[in-house]
């Protein structure tokens, strides 16, 4: 389609300007576009469309429907703020081109802001050492993407830490004597409050929004480190208050409104639980609490709607402005769980609308090196905005914002599927665990099962047959039925041959042996589909990590391959690692709840000291 859009403003013109490319149409032609504000709409004019809007995204979210051959449209958000928060501090820092892609599908979707999550990779001028060697973004390229968001009605927001998950900066001696104990700053100290000064001067450069979230969650060893040292033990709500006064304090400097995580003031009051306290909060803690900084409420975890009621009632009491943030699970391994986030977020967004929680977030964690793409998440994504709208069914959005058919995206979670199929919940990540369960010291050989292997190579034929359709994003297809194909191929290998040994199958051993030199060239598949995905969507640093993991993983089958070499030639007398009893060592119970999530790299791939 071709459209005239002299009628528009600047920013519209050039925000469909960078549209044109990702859906095919232009901005040179006929069909007349006007624009005015007003409840979210579309609808015909003699000469083409009017789109009326209550906030910028909109403009863009009601233009795709143009494109799919709509003519009308009435649609309100129900929420002021509908965010995305992108997770750029567990190694994948987006690359600026894939970060405006990004925030091109955020505003089409109806969303508003984006938060980037930054512990250290941002950077602070006169501070080399912060965010060194990690890819951090550039003041330069943040104002770069501040304009290139404002122009699609995107507010972004700069979301650090501003007391612990700084375990990145405290291996450097510029910053370990701010540690207070692992990733924790020393409260209290001086110095702790130059940096944070340093942190706020370089956002205030950086971002035109003055919004910020300070971060402050999961310090559960506030006060037990350097500072007991140096005071002796203290009420640690109280260290939390006073470094929460010093912070707000700084961001009132420079003109900042804060938010923050609110799982602190809750663990410090309920033994360590981040769940409604028993008996009313005390009214003596309550007041610590300053009422000018916004308490972020997270939960990705609850499949009923009361446990978000009761939590947003916990809070409510708490007096202060508050924001609920949901999650679209990929910080478990490789592939998204689309399924499960989409249902929970439907049920933490019912209890928001119920309870008058007027800005939600999503986010997108990355945890254990960000091996999940944030396009993977779109189905999440998706099904949660058009929620937040008013619409329950998203596969008619999914298709017009991506140009793939929502259940082809769908089949990306399959890579974790060991059941062959499953109507309610599923949360993962068997693709990563037997990536790197070893073939002779499997820690995790005692979660196999038969059927397990089909059933995950059938997933692996059904994520590339959908990829054929996925277009532009093809790639995400490629490397997880690359992977998926990889785990089912070695997920049993490790029963096998075990048991093998122990009949003096030498004949099945061989086999086994020979099978190796097959999963080196699955995994050397998966390891250019994914190298060719993270070059697409982050900066380079952060990948020598994968480059690692899995080069380690490869060199380790060759070795694996050879030791049964050596047994079955007669060069060695014995395998200790297959003589070696495989215990379980994690609760796995797959009649009753089949799930599994285990995501640490290095507990997974050994049980020694990495």
């Amino acid at each position: 389609m071709d459209f005239d859009v002299s009628a528009l403003s600047a920013d519209f013109r050039n925000g469909l300007k960078e549209l044109e490319n990702d859906y095919g149409f232009s901005t040179e032609g006929a069909i007349k576009l006007t624009a005015e504000e007003g409840e979210a709409g579309l609808a015909r004019t003699a000469g083409g469309f009017r789109i009326t809007y209550s906030r910028k995204c909109e403009f863009y979210r009601e233009f795709l429907r143009i494109l799919t051959g709509e003519t009308e449209c009435r649609e309100k958000c129900c929420f002021s703020t509908l965010g995305v928060m992108a997770d750029c501090s567990r190694n994948a820092v987006m690359n600026i081109r894939f970060a405006k892609e990004y925030i091109r599908t955020l505003a089409a979707a109806g969303y508003n802001m984006l938060e980037l999550y930054t512990e250290d990779t941002y950077e602070i001028p006169g501070e080399p050492y912060f965010g060194y060697l990690r890819g951090r973004f550039s003041v330069s390229e943040l104002k770069e993407l501040d304009a290139y968001a404002r122009m699609f009605g995107v507010e972004l927001v700069p979301c650090i830490q501003t007391l612990a998950h700084l375990n990145a900066i405290v291996r450097w001696p510029r910053f370990g004597k701010l540690a207070d104990c692992n990733d924790i700053l020393l409260a209290g100290d001086e110095r702790t409050y130059e940096l944070v000064d340093k942190m706020f001067a370089s956002l205030a450069e950086a971002f035109t929004s003055r919004r910020v979230n300070i971060g402050m969650d999961e310090a559960h060893m506030l006060g037990l480190g350097r500072y007991l040292d140096e005071h002796g033990y203290c009420n640690r709500f109280e260290i939390m208050a006073d470094h929460l006064k010093r912070v707000l304090e700084i961001a009132d400097k420079y003109g900042f409104k804060c938010a923050m995580w609110s799982d602190m003031f809750f663990r410090l009051v309920n033994k360590g639980s981040y769940s409604p306290a028993e008996g009313d909060m005390p009214s003596e803690l309550i007041e610590l609490i300053p009422d000018n900084v916004t308490l972020i409420y997270w939960d990705y975890y609850h499949e009923d709607r009361k446990s978000y009621e009761e939590m947003i009632k916990a809070h409510k009491l708490m007096g202060n402005p508050m924001m609920f943030a949901g999650g679209i699970w990929k910080w478990h391994g490789f592939a998204p769980a689309n399924m499960s986030s989409i249902n929970r977020t439907a049920a933490a967004f019912d209890a928001c609308m119920s309870y008058g929680v007027d800005e939600v977030l999503l986010t997108a964690w990355g945890d254990n090196g960000g091996e999940c793409s944030l396009n993977a998440i779109l189905p999440g994504l998706v099904a949660a905005a058009e929620r937040a709208y008013g619409n329950r069914k998203p596969e008619k959005a999914f298709a017009r914002l991506t140009g793939v058919a929502f259940r082809d995206f769908m089949t990306l979670e399959l890579a974790d599927a060991v059941v062959p199929e499953r109507d309610k919940f599923y949360l993962s990540n068997f693709s990563k665990i037997y990536l790197y369960n070893d073939l002779l010291s499997g820690i995790f050989d005692y979660t196999y099962r038969p059927g397990y292997k089909e059933t995950l190579a059938a997933n692996a034929r059904k994520i590339k047959a959908a990829g054929r359709r996925a277009g532009r994003y093809a790639y995400l297809f490629e490397s997880l039925s690359a992977l998926a194909d990889l785990a089912a191929d070695k997920c049993d290998f490790g029963v096998r041959a075990r048991q093998a040994y122990k009949n003096g199958d030498r004949e099945t051993l061989a086999a086994l042996a020979s099978d190796v030199l097959r999963f080196v060239r699955k995994l050397d598949k998966f390891y250019s589909a994914f190298k060719y995905q993270w070059s697409l969507e982050n900066k380079p640093w952060g990948f020598d990590v994968q480059d690692i993991r899995l080069g380690g993983t490869r060199q380790r089958m060759l070795h694996c391959r050879e030791i049964l070499l050596d047994y079955l030639e007669g060069r060695t007398q014995s395998v200790p690692e297959l003589e070696a009893e495989i215990l379980p060592a994690y609760d796995y119970d797959p009649e009753a709840k089949p799930d599994m999530i285990f995501n640490l790299w290095s507990h997974t791939v050994t049980a020694c000291v990495m």
